[in-house]
């Protein structure tokens, strides 16, 4: 008798997102050749853009200079920590002070190399950061970004150390905040064109979530470590991800990344839960490849002709020949810059936070159906959510308000297949993979109006 397919499907769908609720397996083979591989595609897809298909095409030696800043500076710590290396860290905190020094010599290596490239005046962030803080000398407003940048890396292991002292770990967090106050406002700031106050609004809400974060690690117990994620992780983490205003004003391209990061280093090692407890890894494994195919097929099947009825991808912006070096780069690109950065925060990051809170709340009231999907329905819809932000591009004639509400509902769909991904894989790769291809082939074929950060 030939099994029926829907039933096939209801019985994969019932059982197969459960795997998120037990421990994963890595065994760590193959890691550190993807970590190595994926900064070299990484590389070659950036230089590639950065020379060939950036609006203004880069000259060669400041197309090189980024590109390695990128994966060294970006790319590179997110990949390696995610091998068996990490397993054998004796000291997170001398871990963690190597690696603040090592970025802020990399950052002001990688500032004054291109500081003084013939064509330094493509860098973005030069402008901003010749008059940061004060008008001259433009070295004074380094020294100060500098500053800044290692006072926001030190915060948040400050705020979980419970061998600091009060004046110094609040100190550290004052530096960071009056920092980001003078940067993110134009009190002395002549690099400002109009009047900016946003610094006045995120410098008391960074005190204000850090003297929280600190209370309520200073509240909990020193025991052995919990058995998921808990309120104060989650203040951590909420530190560690509002350091992206310190590098989105001068804004870096690999600013994003130092999140992600202190984030990694904070909390999914700071716990001492284990990276198997996050599903951190990107080890690709072959029996994750058929999973891979079938979902890349059914998302695109499934947003593709969605958004074109909704008007989110007009026929008028199709190609459907586009240049074969073109599809690769914005693959390799969406997929280590977009897809890395939100799954890592997204799927080890919230969707672990909402399995493990479930877990807490729920006891044995929650069967593991409702528990794992639970955590996929309720990531998907906020991964949707925090999209709303975008707004309609070239070609795209929808309203601002209705753009916005298909990009949310086209994002949380995206999202499910995701989190599936992940759910059912127990690692990162597959949905990595999944999220770079979906939106490079939107991009590219399809003519989405999505943030190509890169």
């Amino acid at each position: 008798m030939t099994p029926n397919p829907l039933f096939q499907l209801y019985y994969w769908l019932y059982h197969a997102p459960q795997s998120f609720l037990r421990p994963s397996n890595l065994d760590g083979q193959r890691e550190h050749r993807t970590a190595v591989v994926a900064c070299l595609l990484w590389f070659w897809a950036q230089f590639l853009y950065l020379h060939y298909w950036a609006e203004q095409p880069w000259p060669l030696l400041e197309s090189a200079v980024e590109a390695t800043a990128v994966v060294l500076i970006g790319g590179f710590p997110v990949l390696w920590w995610a091998t068996p290396v990490s397993d054998r860290w004796r000291s997170l905190e001398a871990v963690a002070r190597r690696w603040q020094w090592r970025f802020v010599f990399s950052l002001l290596l990688y500032i004054v190399v291109a500081y003084h490239l013939p064509h330094g005046e493509l860098f973005r962030w030069r402008r901003v950061l010749s008059q940061l803080i004060v008008a001259e000398p433009w070295w004074l407003n380094l020294l100060f970004f500098l500053l800044g940048s290692l006072a926001a890396l030190r915060v948040p292991f400050l705020l979980r150390d419970r061998t600091t002292s009060a004046p110094v770990r609040w100190g550290w967090v004052s530096l960071a905040a009056m920092y980001l106050l003078l940067s993110h406002s134009s009190l002395i700031s002549p690099a400002f064109a109009i009047y900016r106050t946003e610094g006045f609004i995120l410098a008391p809400i960074y005190l204000v979530l850090c003297g929280w974060c600190a209370w309520q690690h200073r509240q909990s117990r020193a025991s052995s470590p919990a058995a998921g994620l808990q309120g104060k992780d989650v203040l951590l983490a909420a530190v560690c991800i509002f350091t992206l205003y310190w590098f989105s004003t001068p804004y870096v391209r690999f600013g994003p990344f130092i999140a992600v990061q202190l984030f990694i280093l904070a909390v999914v090692f700071g716990t001492r839960l284990g990276r198997q407890h996050f599903g951190y890894s990107f080890e690709p494994r072959w029996q994750d490849a058929r999973l891979l195919a079938i979902m890349v097929a059914v998302a695109l099947a499934t947003l593709v002709p969605l958004g074109s009825l909704l008007g989110f991808l007009p026929f008028s912006q199709f190609n459907l020949a586009p240049h074969v070096s073109q599809v690769l780069v914005y693959v390799i690109l969406f997929s280590m810059r977009v897809g890395i950065f939100e799954e890592v925060l997204f799927r080890s990051g919230l969707m672990v936070l909402v399995r493990d809170t479930l877990r807490q709340w729920g006891g044995d009231r929650l069967d593991p159906f409702s528990m794992a999907w639970g955590a996929i329905l309720t990531c998907a819809l906020l991964f949707g959510i925090v999209h709303m932000g975008n707004t309609p591009g070239n070609g795209v004639e929808l309203p601002v308000v209705a753009y916005r509400l298909i990009y949310i509902a086209l994002a949380t769909l995206a999202s499910l297949f995701y989190c599936l991904m992940f759910a059912c894989t127990q690692r990162l790769w597959g949905g990595v993979v999944l999220h770079g291809l979906v939106d490079a082939l939107a991009v590219v074929f399809f003519g989405a109006s999505l943030v190509t950060p890169f």
